[in-house]
């Protein structure tokens, strides 16, 4: 009778143990699926997943049961896009375990994939209730939603843009370095120009290279790339943009440089008055290229910036979340995404840690007026203060599933315009000739100039 009593016991306590086994494993073990395969363009989302999911396992690879394969794919020329598309195409055909699942997608093709019920799960359909969702900046929640508002990706971050100035050039030409007083000189394209000849007189340049207002004027268009009528259009923004651009080349305003070449990295510590750029370009790019280098000539900038508003309120870039339409990890990509971008103390710890600007509006605010958020690089300014002001009068209505290639196609032949190479209308003709190339179903559309 006694040996009975003990094996009831002993199978009471084994039986409490599965549960509690099960329970700290969380969901992840109701997950059919065994493999987590995760498409993106480098190793930043790898690092996101290291540093503020703690369900990931570093070493392993793994969450819970669920092991974790990378795909990194390269973002340039569609080349990311590409592949995307080709694994949701094929997705249905493979085994479970080989099946995309989590994706990543930025600004400029998210609605590509977010309007397109057959590529991206909703956030209704993953459990993710819309109360939290509303703690998000509108404008990157409408960049992933579709025709009839269904939100089919997710963002831990948003973007918003200002302009980044040095302090010590400020107070040589303009007679200040006060964010208030330096935004009066630069507070239109108009008085952006008169500033910039005033640099020039004062033996400085005012951008580093032909694209650092770029999307500044992309993020103020009228008009999309691609119409609902399927025609191509150039919007006066960018016309005005290319303009500008070759009037500061021609006059000496502005370096001829490339978006992330040495030489414009090199004018960090150089005579450039300012950057354009969202909190990642601070914290990924700027505060690093200013560092004085040791025991060598240059001396560096660190702590000599600060940043304004600028002519216009933009953003630039953003990563999105995505669950991959027939995935059978749903449960943990879920999580994932509850945990990196609805949870307000990983925000907190996102915000504090780096300079990255969260995806949550009611953070942003509390860390915007905060005295505790002062940035040695801008020589202790809060630079959220002006970025979340940006971040409210963001509008994205106008961005388009082309972007991508459609940028990089407009970027490269105004690139030889201002370089003299070809003339305006031959790298017009050059552009098109790209986009056609690129997105062989926009051969037939009209052209809107």
């Amino acid at each position: 009778m006694r040996e009975k009593r003990l094996w009831a016991w002993v199978l009471l306590v084994v039986f409490l143990c599965g549960i509690l086994g099960f329970l700290y494993k969380t969901e992840y073990s109701n997950s059919t699926g065994k493999v987590l395969n995760i498409y993106c363009w480098d190793t930043s989302f790898r690092t996101l997943m290291e540093n503020y999911y703690p369900a990931y396992d570093k070493k392993s690879q793994r969450i819970g049961d669920v092991q974790v394969h990378w795909i990194i794919v390269p973002n340039t020329d569609n080349i990311y896009q590409t592949t995307v598309d080709k694994a949701i195409f094929e997705s249905r055909e493979k085994d479970p375990d080989q099946r995309i699942d989590l994706f990543l997608a930025e600004a400029d093709y998210v609605r590509k994939y977010a309007g397109n019920e057959e590529a991206a799960l909703s956030m209704a359909e993953l459990g993710i209730d819309d109360a939290v969702l509303q703690a998000q900046f509108p404008y990157t929640r409408i960049l992933a939603q579709d025709a009839d508002g269904q939100q089919r990706g997710i963002s831990w971050q948003a973007c918003p843009g200002v302009m980044i100035y040095r302090r010590d050039i400020a107070r040589k030409v303009l007679g200040t370095d006060d964010p208030r007083q330096v935004q009066q000189q630069v507070a239109d394209w108009q008085r952006f120009s008169r500033t910039a000849s005033r640099m020039k007189a004062g033996g400085f340049h005012m951008l580093a290279g032909y694209y650092d207002t770029y999307r500044v004027f992309a993020s103020g268009v009228s008009a999309p790339w691609v119409n609902e009528q399927q025609e191509i259009v150039l919007d006066p923004a960018m016309e005005q943009w290319r303009e500008q651009t070759i009037e500061f080349t021609r006059a000496g305003w502005s370096y001829p440089n490339n978006l992330w070449d040495s030489d414009w990295k090199d004018q960090v510590k150089g005579d450039v008055f300012c950057y354009f750029g969202p909190a990642w370009l601070l914290e990924h790019a700027l505060q690093e290229l200013s560092q004085g280098d040791e025991g060598e000539g240059a001396a560096g900038t660190f702590g000599q910036w600060a940043v304004c508003r600028g002519p216009q309120p933009y953003f630039w870039g953003g990563s999105w979340i995505c669950a991959a339409r027939g995935t059978d990890n749903a449960a943990v990509i879920a999580d994932i995404m509850q945990t990196l971008c609805c949870q307000p103390e990983t925000a907190r710890s996102m915000a504090r840690g780096t300079m990255e600007f969260v995806n949550n509006q009611q953070v942003m605010k509390e860390l915007a007026r905060s005295t505790a958020m002062e940035m040695p690089m801008l020589d202790g300014q809060n630079a959220y203060a002006v970025m979340y002001d940006t971040a409210e009068d963001i509008h994205p209505q106008n961005i388009t599933a082309y972007d991508q290639g459609i940028h990089e196609a407009f970027q490269a032949a105004c690139r030889e315009y201002f370089t003299g190479r070809v003339s305006r209308e031959a790298s017009w003709q050059k552009f098109l000739a790209t986009v056609w190339l690129k997105y062989p179903e926009l051969q037939s559309a009209s052209v809107v100039r």
